[in-house]
C-alpha cells in the first residue's frame, strides 16, 4: 500500500511496525525528518527505501499498489482542479486492477465559509500545546481568510512561545460531494462507498467525508 503526504509518520509507521508492505511520500523535509527519527527510535529498517520526498499531484513509483491512502484531508491542499485531477490520475496509473483509493475531507459549512469570507477576519485562538523538544507551551492562534471565486481557503498560523512569535501561511480547497464524483470519474475512478466519519455511517451531508475510490478493468 502507499500512503500519500505521510508527513511524520503517525499511520505509515504503525503499519510498518505490524509487517505491512507500506510506502510512503511527502513534500516536506522537516516532516519527513522527523519520521526518519522515529523509525530510528522504532528500529524500523529499511526507512529510506519506502519513504520519500515527492509531490502528490505527479509522484512515480514502478510498482503498483493494491490500496492507497490520503488521510488528515491532504488531498485539499491541492488547490486547483488540475492538479486535483492530476493527482487521481497518478493513483489510477499506481493501483492494481480493483485497488482502492481511501481519502478524507470535511463537508464544506456554508455558514462557516462566508463567515471568513471577510476582508479582515477576527484572529481565532486555537489552543495551547507543549513543544516537544523543551517542554515549554506554545499558544496557537489563526486568521483565515475564505475566497469564494476561487474555492479557496488561506490560513495564516500564529505561534507564540516564550514571548517569540512566529508566523506560518497555508493554502486549502474545499470540496463539495458532487463536485469530487466528478474529479473521480474524470480520473477513471469510481466510487464503492462515501461515509459520514470513520465509522462507516451512512452519509447524511454532514461531518467528515470519508470516501473509497476504485480502479475498475476499463
Amino acid at each position: 500500500m502507499l500512503e500519500i503526504a505521510c508527513g511524520t509518520g503517525m499511520i505509515l509507521l504503525p503499519l510498518l511496525e505490524r509487517g505491512m508492505d507500506a510506502y510512503g511520500f511527502d513534500l516536506s523535509p522537516q516532516m519527513l525528518r522527523v519520521l526518519f527519527q522515529k523509525a530510528e527510535q522504532k528500529k524500523i529498517g529499511g526507512i529510506h527505501s519506502r519513504v520519500t520526498i515527492q509531490n502528490m499531484a505527479d509522484f512515480r513509483y514502478e510498482i503498483a499498489f493494491g490500496a492507497v491512502i490520503v488521510p488528515a484531508r491532504s488531498f485539499l491542499h491541492l488547490t486547483t482542479q488540475a492538479d486535483q485531477i492530476r493527482c487521481l490520475k497518478t493513483i489510477r496509473s499506481h493501483l492494481r486492477i480493483g485497488g482502492q483509493v481511501l481519502l478524507n475531507f470535511f463537508t464544506p459549512n456554508l455558514a462557516a465559509i462566508l463567515k471568513n469570507a471577510v476582508s479582515e477576519p477576527v484572529r481565532q485562538d486555537f489552543g495551547t500545546f507543549r513543544y516537544r523538544d523543551t517542554d515549554q507551551e506554545v499558544r496557537v492562534s489563526y486568521v483565515q481568510r475564505n475566497s469564494i471565486a476561487e474555492q479557496v481557503q488561506r490560513i495564516t498560523w500564529q505561534f507564540e512561545m516564550a514571548g517569540q512569535l512566529s508566523e506560518s501561511s497555508m493554502e486549502v480547497s474545499w470540496i463539495y460531494r458532487k463536485e469530487f464524483e466528478l474529479l473521480a470519474q474524470v480520473a477513471g475512478l469510481h466510487v464503492v462507498a462515501l461515509y459520514s466519519g470513520f465509522e462507516r455511517a451512512p452519509y447524511d451531508g454532514q461531518g467528515e467525508m470519508v470516501w473509497v475510490l476504485e480502479r475498475s478493468s476499463e
